[in-house]
């Protein structure tokens, strides 16, 4: 085999392991931003049923002090009963003091509904802190795990990248050039096997003459149609 188109070929070899590991790199904040939705969402719910409990919470202090200002009402018009003397009079200010025990018991009611919804809301919110503990520390080991992995990756990646550089020194500059510039247009993917007449970089139909020249591995040879380089080894598994 042309010792330069094997080089190349190891070199492809080595880019496609770099460019998997960048890309498993810089997936890593997208898959942790995916994976925070859940917790997002849990703790969102948890906020405002916070805030229902809060403004419930001030309606039942309203109302609370609507009580006491209607007990205080209706106390000081029965004080004031013994000292009305007119019968017509005595009959309106127990009116009044029927309404405002009336008003009075619908306040107690709204008040004891509005306990109700407080407890319910209350059960709502530990339901869902229960929820957002939960998505926390889901959230906690898949981080960790994403971490561990992008670790590996990087590590993986500065051994590549040192065998890439004593491997790039034994290329010569041209093919080098050659290459990178293939590299850049076609996706990260420069050199390619070739089977079945075959290019298996864009699946168009290599020259049957050509493709027994590229058999040879004996040069440099590019695809007719994606100019990839093109090589041939038997029993390959299309890389």
């Amino acid at each position: 085999m042309n010792e330069q188109l094997k080089l190349l070929i190891d070199l492809q070899a080595i880019d496609t392991i770099i460019i998997n590991s960048k890309t498993k790199i810089n997936s890593i904040p997208q898959k942790i931003t995916e994976f925070d939705a859940p917790l997002k969402a849990a703790q969102t719910s948890l906020d405002k049923l916070q805030q229902q409990f809060s403004a419930t919470d001030k309606k039942k202090k309203d109302k609370d002090q609507e009580i006491d200002e209607l007990k205080q009402k209706v106390s000081k018009l029965k004080t004031r009963s013994s000292e009305i003397k007119n019968n017509k009079e005595y009959q309106a200010h127990l009116k009044e003091i029927e309404n405002a025990e009336k008003s009075l018991k619908t306040a107690e009611e709204a008040a004891s509904a509005i306990t109700g919804s407080l407890e319910s809301i209350s059960k709502d919110i530990n339901v869902c802190k229960e929820s957002v503990k939960t998505e926390e520390g889901k959230i906690s080991s898949i981080k960790e795990e994403l971490n561990k992995e992008a670790a590996e990756a990087e590590q993986e990646l500065k051994v590549v990248i040192d065998k890439r550089r004593v491997l790039v020194k034994q290329i010569e500059k041209s093919t080098y050039d050659l290459y990178m510039g293939i590299l850049k247009t076609k996706r990260g993917l420069a050199v390619v096997n070739t089977s079945n007449e075959l290019c298996h970089g864009c699946n168009m139909h290599i020259p049957p003459q050509m493709f027994v020249e590229i058999k040879s591995n004996s040069e440099i040879i590019h695809c007719p149609q994606c100019r990839r380089i093109l090589y041939f080894r038997d029993n390959s598994d299309n890389s």
